[in-house]
């Protein structure tokens, strides 16, 4: 039983999609397949372009951060885990990052950001919006919507968010959107899509040089235009079992059925964890909907709960990171799910307790 924050499990209808005599990049059955997941993408995010790129979600957001950043651009970053350190790490590479970090545990708000983004003289804003390795959301709607109004581009890492938090990249004020295949869609691994704003496109588009080949979008932009494909080789199987994971999207009720069936579990298994008495680690008010981190009495506890969950009865779950790296836990409630599980889990985590 696989409740780990991604890759997650993979329905079996999805998985047998990869399964299909092999085709040619440069078809037609090709243009149609990546024509659909462009389309759908575009209405799904509410995005002016959109590209699904063969890679992780890190490559993802690169792609965003060197097509939409200058190097002499100063990019304003909110990190509050692992991976918004790991964004930061990224736009250093291309750009004059400037962090300003938070507790571990809390979350970003307008409010926390106002003074500084006032104060900034920032050209982007790029940040997390469901940070993993705590379980914590961040309310980048405000944010975004804040940083849009003072003239500043906006790259958000959704890798862990979508289709399990809600997004609608031009109500939120957001130009750049990447998302893992991974993650909450519940596809296999391999894949980053990625979504652009008008002001984005116009960003990338306008430049004269890319600090890349593989991810310069104005070759993505060139090949769709031409014939509704790729620019390289893309992996044609992990598509056929994207279109998939969107057809059964689709079937459940698409983003916004997606949104409340992650939300309700989130609260459920936030609700259970307290009454056993553990600690959540995510501040009230920025719980994720995708992956709960919680606090044990000791580490040693945590190992315990973790090993006799996977060694007694083939649960797995993943330890927290950073400052909870040794006494937290995470539980992942992401992608197609059966709430079945979670309780199942939840339960084993009681009679572990009981039994300790």
């Amino acid at each position: 039983m696989l409740l780990t924050p991604g890759p997650v499990p993979v329905l079996e209808e999805i998985l047998k999609a990869q399964c299909k005599e092999m085709i040619t990049h440069r078809c037609k059955e090709s243009s149609e397949l990546y024509y659909d997941i462009v389309e759908r993408l575009l209405k799904y995010f509410n995005a002016k372009e959109a590209y699904a790129i063969t890679g992780s979600g890190a490559l993802g957001i690169e792609t965003l951060v060197l097509n939409l950043c200058e190097k002499d651009d100063k990019v304003l970053c909110f990190p509050n885990g692992d991976f918004g350190e790991k964004l930061v790490l990224t736009v250093k590479v291309y750009a004059d990052a400037d962090p300003h970090s938070i507790e571990a545990g809390k979350g970003w708000n307008l409010e926390r950001t106002k003074e500084i983004i006032d104060n900034s003289n920032a050209k982007v804003l790029a940040m997390v919006y469901n940070e993993t390795s705590y379980g914590i959301r961040n309310h980048i709607k405000e944010i975004c919507k804040y940083a849009k109004s003072k003239d500043m581009l906006t790259i958000l890492d959704g890798i862990s968010a979508w289709p399990g938090t809600e997004m609608d990249m031009k109500e939120f004020g957001v130009d750049g959107f990447a998302v893992g295949s991974q993650k909450a869609i519940a596809a296999p691994p391999g894949l980053v899509l990625i979504g652009l704003s008008k002001d984005a496109v116009e960003r990338y588009s306008g430049r004269a040089s890319v600090p890349s080949y593989y991810c310069d979008l104005r070759r993505h932009q060139k090949r769709y235009k031409k014939d509704n494909q790729t620019p390289n080789t893309p992996a044609i199987t992990l598509f056929w079992a994207l279109q998939k994971a969107f057809d059964i999207l689709d079937q459940k009720g698409g983003p916004n059925a997606s949104v409340k069936r992650h939300a309700d579990a989130a609260a459920y298994t936030r609700k259970r964890l307290a009454d056993m008495g553990f600690g959540l680690i995510a501040e009230k008010g920025f719980e994720s909907n995708t992956v709960t981190g919680f606090v044990c009495q000791s580490a040693e506890q945590a190992k315990t709960i973790r090993s006799k969950l996977l060694d007694e009865h083939n649960i797995r779950i993943v330890g927290s990171r950073s400052t909870f790296k040794e006494n937290g836990l995470r539980i992942a409630h992401m992608g197609n799910f059966d709430i079945k599980n979670i309780e199942a889990a939840l339960d084993t985590i009681e009679e572990i307790l009981r039994e300790s």
